[in-house]
């Protein structure tokens, strides 16, 4: 990796991390508190609502691993996993985006099932193992109120900066480095003339600003009522 690039990502994640405890002085992490379940919603009305906390004063217990995996399961086994991946899909056929497939029905199946294996397996990473593994939590928690921009920034921030499950604020290699491992992963059922270096980092970068949207969305979308619990 060019060491321009490193320094460069060095300098964003400061500038990122600069001002964190401030812009993070909503919903919290208190581990003295007993577990409890988590309400099953949605943004939208149609991605899941499981990794968003929506009530922006909220203070909760950490998640235990097996909610953490069970994130992960709602996220994946969801009714808009392959709304999603027909969207992706359909834009890379369109585009004639990597991965190279080709046109027509086959290579679109194709298409499809490489999305739907990319983003089930960034949900792996960034929701299930990682955090469990650096004792991350994996939920966005709402700003909730302030100014538009002051907001969108805060969605930002909360890719680079999350909740640790003692409490106390970090920088999120759970998504950091779980987007990575899903972007190498896919290379393993990539055309072999869709995978470059160049070509991988793109991808990385999509998948960080993909995310980054989301965050957005979770901050000012609504939601349904609450459905069961786990």
């Amino acid at each position: 990796m060019p060491n321009s690039f490193r320094t460069g990502w060095r300098i964003a994640a400061c500038m990122l991390l600069f001002g964190a405890p401030h812009a993070f002085a909503q919903g919290r992490i208190d581990p003295s508190l007993p577990s409890e379940p988590i309400a099953f919603t949605r943004t939208l009305m149609l991605f899941p609502g499981v990794d968003t906390v929506k009530d922006p004063d909220a203070v909760l217990p950490p998640l235990t691993t097996k909610q953490k995996y069970w994130i992960f399961w709602r996220r994946t086994f969801d009714q808009s996993l392959p709304v999603e991946a027909l969207m992706f899909a359909g834009g890379s056929q369109a585009l004639q985006y990597s991965p190279r497939y080709g046109d027509g029905p086959g290579p679109f199946a194709e298409r499809f099932g490489s999305y739907a294996g990319s983003i089930a397996s960034s949900s792996l990473f960034t929701d299930a193992m990682l955090p469990s593994i650096f004792h991350q939590d994996p939920r966005y928690f709402r700003k909730g109120h302030g100014s538009v921009m002051s907001r969108v920034w805060y969605a930002v921030k909360s890719e680079v900066v999350t909740r640790n499950d003692n409490g106390t604020m970090g920088f999120n290699e759970s998504a950091l480095l779980g987007f990575g491992m899903s972007t190498a992963l896919t290379d393993a059922w990539y055309p072999r003339n869709s995978v470059t270096f160049s070509s991988t980092m793109t991808r990385y970068a999509i998948k960080m600003g993909v995310s980054v949207v989301l965050n957005v969305v979770r901050e000012f979308g609504g939601s349904e009522e609450p459905g069961p619990e786990r």
